[in-house]
């Protein structure tokens, strides 16, 4: 009885081992291929693009900069929506839906602008952000073999990372979010990567919701290390 308990205990400490070692060795290989190094280095990004919804094209600019800041604007018919985050606090203007003035992100807005405003991704240093990351295994997604990482945040959502087990980029990422206390479901399908600075950057990005499409995202040109003013993160003016 105690030698078959060793061999049990021997067997699941080698488990935990080789599991934690094949997580290590998959991020090292996705991280040499979307040069996380050349992402560390750089201190802003500004992406110009168009944002797909409901068939209509709005062209949008989303600015970042270290160490948290986000900024997203969009025109369409001469209206401009406007989304901010300096890492603490966050404004919206959304003229499509009346509104004018910049108002305060609630909780669920600011939580997802935080993780929006991550620069070197969420996998990077993950236990100093107080995330769960494990290797759940591998998938054949669409004919496409594929490890699956999952983290978990400190808030209960929870990300699925597929990592094409050839290319090493990531192609899908299923997202678990809790949103005013109910939990919302989307994948996001990222292809069409460019390479920029030595950086790997998708250049679009499909999600969907409950099987069906509800925005793209197309990026046409990605700028980085730019003179960016502070005030850009900061409360809006209003339009």
């Amino acid at each position: 009885m105690k030698k078959a308990f060793l061999i049990t205990l021997t067997a699941m400490l080698c488990g935990t081992f080789l599991s934690a070692q094949s997580l290590e060795d998959v991020l090292k290989e996705h991280f040499a291929a979307i040069g996380q190094e050349k992402v560390l280095k750089v201190n802003n990004m500004k992406v110009s693009g168009k944002l797909v919804q409901m068939g209509i094209e709005i062209p949008f600019i989303q600015m970042m900069a270290r160490p948290a800041n986000v900024r997203v604007e969009g025109t369409y018919q001469g209206l401009t929506f406007i989304q901010t985050y300096n890492g603490k606090e966050g404004w919206n203007i959304n003229p499509f839906a009346g509104v004018t003035e910049p108002q305060p992100f609630g909780e669920d807005e600011l939580k997802s602008m935080k993780y929006q405003a991550d620069m070197d991704g969420m996998l990077w240093n993950w236990k100093d952000k107080g995330y769960t990351v494990t290797l759940e295994g591998k998938e054949d997604m669409e004919g496409t073999s594929c490890y699956k990482i999952m983290i978990v945040t400190s808030d209960g959502d929870s990300f699925i990372n597929y990592i094409d087990t050839d290319s090493y980029m990531q192609i899908r990422t299923t997202s678990k979010v809790k949103l005013q206390g109910n939990e919302t479901e989307s994948d996001t399908y990222y292809s069409n990567y460019m390479q920029v600075e030595g950086m790997a950057v998708p250049g679009k990005a499909e999600t969907k919701m409950g099987g069906q499409v509800v925005n793209t995202i197309v990026t046409e040109k990605v700028e980085v290390d730019l003179e960016l003013d502070s005030a850009l993160f900061g409360k809006p003016a209003a339009k």
